[in-house]
């Protein structure tokens, strides 16, 4: 499972427990035994909190929303996705795209966003609330493109999960003796447990069209699994996320100020990602259509003003102006039963 640096993103990660802003706000992952990880559950700050499961709080015209009281309340829109949908870089719970979103729509907008998530964590976050959902929003596809580009293990049946050698190094062990080890008691002839690993898959940037189209296939198929699994008359949206650097949008000096755009997040992926972001696009669009799942390219270079922190994530007014472009789409958008029908 090893690999050099310059390829793989993870050591970016790690050094970050997770990502930058989730060192800035002093949040961690923590696993979870259905979701594969979600951020601490029950969390308290004047910027981010958590309900049980570990999902950030929305704001609604009827209060605070969690998965609990969304239920409660009879329900009304999810909103799923990766960091992006929780509105990880936010100032507060009240400036997400869900909070946004519920007082333009007048509905309980629950936040089901997961950091790094991919579609298949997607599907099974939704799973619980699906039926009672009237509107459907995934903001997302960035982690499907980046983890299968860049990853050792790519031919896995259910895809590629975010921090894979993390995962990797968890999953050597017999379930029971790491949970042994979380104790902080010892385990008897630990390296004789440790199963052995597949060899990682030799490849270089010349895959990267052919893994990103597989990563979109991948997308594409579990947006059609929630279009067949959503209830008569749902809409659904798929939200592509931005790519944001000096090349696909005129940055804002105070995006300057805060942020180098430029910067190789992903090391050497990035400008190939970003070479092939617009085509990956285009894939899902078509795709989407072929599903009778309405599609909404989020690209940066259609945001106004300071929109964005970082390579991908919004800023208040970046959540704001998202919001009001997933809602003028869901307007449009047709219901699951009408794109069946067509």
């Amino acid at each position: 499972m090893k690999s050099s640096p310059d390829f793989e993103h993870e050591s970016f990660a790690q050094r970050h427990r997770g990502g930058m802003l989730l060192e800035k706000h002093g949040l961690d992952l923590y696993l979870h035994p259905f979701l594969g990880f979600t951020l601490a559950p029950g969390h308290r700050s004047a910027v981010l909190n958590t309900d049980d499961e570990g999902f950030r709080l929305s704001d609604s015209p009827f209060g605070t929303v969690d998965s609990a009281s969304w239920l409660a309340g009879g329900g009304g829109g999810i909103v799923l996705g990766n960091s992006v949908a929780i509105g990880l870089a936010a100032t507060s719970d009240h400036a997400t795209p869900a909070s946004y979103l519920s007082f333009l729509t007048g509905t309980r907008q629950l936040n089901l966003g997961l950091c790094a998530a991919v579609s298949v964590q997607e599907v099974i976050a939704a799973m619980p609330f699906l039926h009672a959902a009237s509107t459907v929003v995934v903001i997302g596809g960035g982690p499907d493109f980046v983890n299968l580009v860049g990853s050792l293990t790519p031919g896995g049946a259910y895809g590629t999960v975010s921090y894979e050698r993390t995962f990797a190094d968890l999953t050597d062990l017999p379930i029971f003796d790491l949970a042994t080890l979380a104790t902080g008691k010892t385990v008897p002839g630990l390296d004789g447990l440790r199963r052995p690993r597949r060899e990682p898959t030799v490849w270089d940037l010349a895959d990267t069209l052919p893994r990103m189209e597989t990563a979109a296939r991948r997308r594409l198929r579990d947006l059609g699994f929630l279009a067949r699994a959503a209830g008569e008359g749902t809409r659904i949206l798929f939200c592509l996320q931005p790519f944001v650097s000096s090349r696909t949008r005129t940055l804002t000096p105070e995006e300057r100020a805060r942020y180098d755009f430029d910067a190789p997040v992903f090391g050497i992926l990035h400008s190939a990602i970003e070479k092939n972001w617009d085509s990956y696009a285009a894939r899902l669009a078509e795709g989407c259509a072929e599903l009778g799942v309405s599609f909404l390219h989020l690209a940066a270079d259609r945001f106004v003003g300071d929109s964005f922190a970082d390579t991908v994530h919004f800023t208040d007014d970046g959540n704001r102006q998202a919001a009001q472009l997933i809602h003028k789409a869901l307007e449009e958008a047709p219901a699951v039963g009408a794109a069946r029908d067509r």
